[in-house]
């Protein structure tokens, strides 16, 4: 019986480690914003943004982000950027980070 038992918790924790594995795997499926999904630079995204009609853009690095703040057509918005893919990363309004 312990045997059984000793293959059933080696059986789970393996398909734990499997399952956490294929969820770090997967990449960003974010809304693409400079296509390529490869690293993109503050600079790309500022002229990205600015070619779409967004004034007052401030580019901040954070972590493997490219934070953007800006404005357009009268409102104010942020925009986290993944840095090695050029996808945006939704951004929680409640998150106070």
């Amino acid at each position: 019986m312990k045997r059984s038992w000793i293959v059933l918790s080696a059986g789970l924790l393996l398909l734990g480690i499997v399952g956490v594995a294929v969820v770090t795997a997967q990449p960003n499926k974010g809304p693409v914003l400079i296509p390529g999904d490869r690293p993109v630079t503050e600079d790309q995204v500022r002229q990205k943004l600015q070619s779409e009609g967004w004034s007052n853009v401030q580019i901040m690095r954070e972590g493997s982000y490219i934070e953007a703040m800006g404005s357009k057509n009268g409102q104010t918005a942020k925009l986290m950027v993944d840095a090695q893919t050029g996808r945006l990363h939704v951004v929680d309004e409640d998150d106070d980070d």
